[in-house]
């Protein structure tokens, strides 16, 4: 039991003392060495009780280490430079949420109040960084943002780490869509726009390709036909034109004339009209003339 004992106390989560590569932990352009290479610091390590949790750093202070700069091509010697370092002095197992929070928080909140400016500029920051003057080191442009609008209160930490259309996924520690939303939800013609959670158009055209008479349906993702057409022009939705519901050869067929203005048939007036036929028969306005009664038919319009 004594022995189980020393190995739950040497492998819990507390600062242990490591070595630590100066050009890896500020980004340090290629051309850059430093001399010694690597300092030592301490920095949170060990196990927690549960998968769940993390050894994490819940204070940090910052010490200053004078080293040899060395920039190739040699223009000139190696210089002397006094870099600060994150040295952590306590630790605690924390869950995936509050390490995502201790990341982008615990740096700001651990400064020293009188820290303003680094004692010697930065040169080294790699694309993508910028040099943050308190903490005398590179940070992600990302990271960077997230400090600048984190305070030191946890209310509405949803909002300021991921935007106001997303949230934060405890079980992944990534930013997500609110509600649910994911790309199986957008349907078959669009996809999730990521950035603003929002379902778009995967084939989204400009106007012009559309043709005339068309525009681009953001709701249906096509072109479609916006023409309007006169009542007895009804649209035909395949060439996006007013065409008329009857012919020349449709009114023949009925027996009238075809009236091209209005697309429609007519039965020009009889010139010559009989004032009264024999019995059993009619006058038809069709042959303008007496025909049998039998012959009469339903007038066709």
């Amino acid at each position: 039991l004594a022995g189980i004992d020393t190995e739950w106390r040497k492998t819990q989560c507390m600062p242990r003392e490591v070595c630590v590569d100066v050009g890896k932990e500020f980004g340090a352009t290629t051309n850059t060495f430093f001399k010694p290479p690597c300092v030592s610091i301490y920095r949170c390590g060990g196990c927690c009780n549960s998968e769940g949790l993390q050894c994490m750093n819940i204070s940090t202070n910052y010490i200053s280490k004078t080293l040899f700069e060395i920039t190739v091509p040699l223009s000139h010697g190696p210089k002397p430079v006094t870099v600060s370092f994150a040295n952590h002095t306590s630790c605690r197992c924390m869950s995936k949420l509050d390490v995502y929070r201790q990341v982008h928080s615990i740096i700001r909140r651990s400064l020293p109040a009188t820290q303003t400016q680094c004692h010697v500029a930065n040169k080294t920051c790699p694309k993508n960084h910028i040099w943050n003057n308190q903490i005398c080191r590179c940070l992600s442009q990302h990271d960077f943002g997230f400090s600048s609008h984190l305070g030191d209160s946890d209310t509405s930490e949803g909002f300021h780490i991921c935007g106001p259309n997303k949230e934060l996924d405890e079980e992944t520690c990534q930013c997500v869509c609110k509600g649910g939303v994911r790309p199986s939800s957008c349907g078959p013609h669009k996809e999730l726009d990521r950035s603003s959670c929002q379902c778009v158009c995967k084939n989204k055209l400009i106007p012009a390709s559309c043709g005339p008479n068309k525009e681009f349906d953001e709701e249906k993702c096509q072109c479609a036909c916006k023409k309007t057409c006169p009542r007895h022009q009804p649209l035909n939705p395949a060439k996006c034109v007013c065409e008329c519901i009857e012919s020349p050869n449709k009114c023949f067929l009925k027996g009238k004339r075809f009236h091209h203005q209005t697309c429609s048939c007519y039965r020009p007036p009889c010139t010559v009209r009989t004032k009264r036929c024999e019995a059993g028969f009619y006058f038809s306005e069709e042959v303008c003339r007496c025909v049998p009664t039998y012959w009469k038919r339903p007038l066709m319009n």
